[in-house]
């Protein structure tokens, strides 16, 4: 597969402090455009010489103009509410804790990842977790299908409120989220937020004593990344105002008095079959069907990418230092 290497132009500009590492320096700044509507407004992002993390030089003062009604997270339907079966719970028991990766047990922890992280965290069924940006609640719907029994979501842009005995999707801030979870969830939330470091001090102070906090992001300096440039896919601007490296997210972490515990990379091939698009300008919304043998092919490298530590999605397991 052809592929060339593009890099964003680069250019000097003024000390700017990264919000990953807290350092300010000069840096690398390049142009890139908004691209999921294809709107293609553009927007400024600088890479911090220190750490490598890429972010937006000016947050739009209009930022909630780009997350129309149509944005992805908000418009699936919720699932309804299903009592777990004994099977299911016996089954998801099983996968939170036994250490065993034969072949089913592969498949279903890849078809419900959510299984992995609780693993890896030591959340049972009956402990308490909180998804913090999550949409209409359609993750907290799966877990509760395999008996998670004590689930929340809040979201200030939720379309649903959900009030159910052990299940709660809520239109509220981080604020307004109580405390004592033994596993707090941000898959994808926080390059969209100004301030990543106050967020992840707040879920700090909301974990119990043996909390975990999982945050699931982009990350600069994943092989996609350096490939695309200013045309990668999870880049999305003007929306994620700050894509840490892994250094970066290590920084992060430690600066907000916590410490990451596990990493892993769970990239998928659209970060490469959407970039190849964007660098054509098409948009997302404009995308022609995918050619099956280009989602094996793209499937397959991205896959490499996470196992050598360089796919352009990460998750990172954090506690309290």
């Amino acid at each position: 597969m052809d592929v060339l290497e593009q890099k964003p132009p680069s250019r000097i500009i003024a000390v700017m402090k990264c919000r990953a590492c807290g350092l300010e320096d000069t840096c690398r700044m390049f142009g890139a455009r908004e691209m999921l509507f294809g709107w293609r407004h553009p927007a400024d992002y600088t890479e911090c010489a220190h750490c490598g993390s890429l972010q937006i030089r000016r947050i739009p003062e209009n930022l909630g103009d780009y997350y129309p009604p149509d944005y992805y997270s908000l418009q699936l339907p919720p699932l309804r509410s299903k009592k777990a079966s004994w099977p299911r719970q016996i089954w998801a028991r099983w996968l939170l804790s036994s250490l065993f990766a034969g072949g089913i047990v592969r498949w279903q922890r890849r078809k419900y990842p959510f299984f992995n992280w609780c693993r890896l965290a030591g959340i049972e069924l009956d402990s308490k977790i909180l998804d913090l940006g999550c949409g209409s609640g359609g993750l907290l719907r799966r877990m509760q299908r395999y008996g998670f029994s004590d689930l929340t979501g809040i979201d200030p842009y939720t379309p649903f409120e959900v009030n159910e005995r052990g299940f709660q999707i809520r239109r509220a801030e981080l604020a307004d989220a109580g405390g004592g979870y033994d596993l707090m969830m941000l898959h994808h939330v926080l390059e969209h937020l100004p301030d990543p470091r106050r967020a992840l001090e707040d879920a700090r102070d909301r974990l119990g004593p043996r909390g975990k906090l999982l945050v699931r992001i982009p990350v600069s300096g994943s092989e996609s990344c350096k490939i695309y440039g200013e045309h990668w896919f999870n880049l999305d601007p003007p929306r994620h105002l700050l894509v840490p490296s892994r250094n970066g997210m290590i920084a992060l972490a430690e600066r907000s008095g916590l410490r990451v515990v596990h990493t892993e990379f769970d990239g998928i091939e659209t970060g490469f079959l959407m970039s190849e698009l964007y660098r054509r300008d098409v948009p997302y919304t404009g995308r022609p069907a995918d050619d099956p043998e280009k989602v094996r092919l793209f499937s397959q490298r991205a896959e490499a990418a996470n196992a050598r530590g360089e796919g352009d999605q990460g998750v990172f397991l954090l506690e309290k230092a």
